[in-house]
């Protein structure tokens, strides 16, 4: 069931009180329950996606707010729905080890499971095998699909799936890692905070849940 909700966009962003500083939804996912995070995600995919496409990509037109969601040419009518990029995120295991990789996005010290957007006319199994080939040079099977989570930044739709290692060293392979590397359940680095699907798939493993 969907809940009536609004979202305030205000002007330039005065300066913090004295003592306090601004962060962003994406940094600040963290510390928020599951279900403000997705209330605050949803306002903030809606908002974004209305602040870039302001103009019809069919005629140029300026858009308008439309039914479901949509935003509606008023010059002609087509109506334009709010964009998803799929991505698949993995956690890759061996017995008693789990593979986990930091980006440049990651705050310092903190590792994550591997994750890449999925390709025109791919399969999302076939991402899952090619993101991690292309970002660990390691190869996997056993692929199970555990879930799924919408990530407003920007528009993605994260499907979630666990597969087990067969070959290869990791290493950066492409340059979108900084580090990646094996780490043991019980000697974990600092991982992502519980409303994200990383910490979802990490706990599973951790939990036994994945074999």
């Amino acid at each position: 069931m969907r809940e009536p909700a609004q979202a305030l966009v205000e002007g330039p962003q005065p300066p913090a009180p004295r003592g306090y500083e601004w962060v962003d939804l994406r940094h600040a996912a963290s510390a928020m329950a599951p279900d403000v995070f997705h209330r605050a995600g949803r306002a903030w995919q809606l908002l974004e996606w209305r602040r870039t496409h302001r103009y019809c990509g069919v005629c140029g037109g300026p858009t308008a707010v439309g039914p479901y969601d949509a935003l509606a040419c008023t010059l002609c009518d087509h109506l334009h729905f709010p964009r998803l990029s799929p991505a698949v995120i993995v956690l890759v295991h061996d017995g008693d080890h789990a593979l986990l990789g930091r980006g440049p996005r990651l705050p310092e010290g903190m590792y994550s499971t591997l994750a890449g957007f999925v390709e025109p006319g791919e399969s999302l199994e076939a991402a899952v095998h090619r993101e991690i080939l292309e970002e660990a040079d390691v190869r996997i099977d056993d692929l199970r699909y555990l879930g799924s989570q919408p990530w407003p930044f920007p528009h993605s739709l994260m499907i979630g799936f666990t597969a087990r290692w067969i070959s290869g060293t990791p290493r950066p392979a492409d340059g979108e890692l900084e580090e990646v590397g094996w780490f043991h359940r019980d000697a974990l680095p600092r991982i992502p905070g519980p409303v994200s699907i990383a910490r979802a798939l990490i706990d599973a493993w951790r939990r036994g849940d994945v074999g």
